[in-house]
């Protein structure tokens, strides 16, 4: 790959999800400023308006599309992936960046717990929806925003959405567990096609988490991320590296933390457990688009 490439594909076409609201909007900032095109999921009107405002005075809006899309609902990563597909537009990259980290436990319209739906089964409907459609370029790109989380998780799959977890940290957890190996499968199953995937822990970043509990654990995890948390900022460095730097262009199934490869999870590289996560994640939406 000559540098000629690298000048044609690094103008480029970005899908990210999440890119609102913590670090999402401060990787569609710096994104942005790098003059690249971007796709923008958002779920919140009210936050999107404040969020134009903010950005019309320092971009050019014209280099944005947001759309309307919560992730944890299929039919609606549909009609986005009908968006991008009307478009004409091949991306070059793909940030699987929205999250959930919900105290209480809630449920999606399928009645799919709502934490693995938005944070594993989400991506993996949108990603394997472009990829289907040819709508990622070869020599593109998909960044998966994982956790350190997973380091502590282990996948049950007679309760693969931990609807059955008493505890938000374990649902949380094995969802970002499900990042990785997710991360671990489908980098096998693109490398003919020269797509890298890799997946990234953006550190403790101090961003609006668990606003669905107002009690005593808000306020501590609250407390706690504001004198320990990274900013936005900081936490969305290393996603749009891996989005726009040609040093990790042909790196891929790699986990990063501050711009390194680092080591995940034993589970986390168990190809047994990974082959079977992408095979119960599939019955699961064909189940429910069929």
């Amino acid at each position: 790959m000559g540098l000629s490439f690298f000048k044609r594909r690094f103008v480029q076409n970005i899908f990210l999800t999440g890119g609102t609201d913590g670090i999402g909007l401060s990787a569609t900032k710096s994104l942005l400023a790098m003059k690249h095109r971007l796709f923008v999921t958002y779920r919140n009107k009210k936050k999107l308006d404040a969020v134009k405002h903010e950005l019309k005075t320092f971009y050019d809006n014209e280099k944005i599309t947001f759309l309307k899309c919560d992730l944890s609902e299929p039919d609606q990563i549909n009609e986005i992936v009908n968006v991008v597909s009307k478009s004409k537009i091949k991306l070059d990259c793909l940030i699987n960046n929205a999250g959930a980290i919900l105290f209480k436990k809630s449920y999606n319209s399928m009645g799919i717990e709502k934490v693995f739906a938005t944070n594993h089964l989400g991506p993996f409907y949108l990603t394997t929806r472009l990829i289907e459609k040819n709508l990622i370029h070869e020599g593109g790109r998909i960044i998966n925003v994982g956790s350190s989380a997973h380091q502590t998780a282990v996948l049950d799959f007679n309760n693969l959405d931990s609807s059955k977890s008493k505890s938000w940290y374990e649902r949380y957890s094995r969802s970002k567990l499900c990042n990785l190996l997710f991360t671990l499968k489908l980098s096998e199953k693109l490398a003919k096609k020269n797509i890298s995937v890799n997946c990234v822990h953006p550190g403790i970043v101090n961003t609006n988490i668990g606003q669905d509990h107002k009690g005593i654990l808000q306020f501590i995890i609250r407390l706690i991320l504001k004198y320990r948390g990274i900013s936005p900022e900081e936490g969305a460095d290393t996603l749009v590296y891996l989005a726009t730097n040609e040093i990790v262009q042909n790196l891929s199934g790699k986990y990063f933390i501050n711009r390194s490869e680092s080591k995940p999870s034993k589970e986390a590289l168990k190809s047994d457990i990974a082959d079977r996560l992408w095979l119960e994640s599939t019955k699961i939406i064909d189940r429910f688009s069929s």
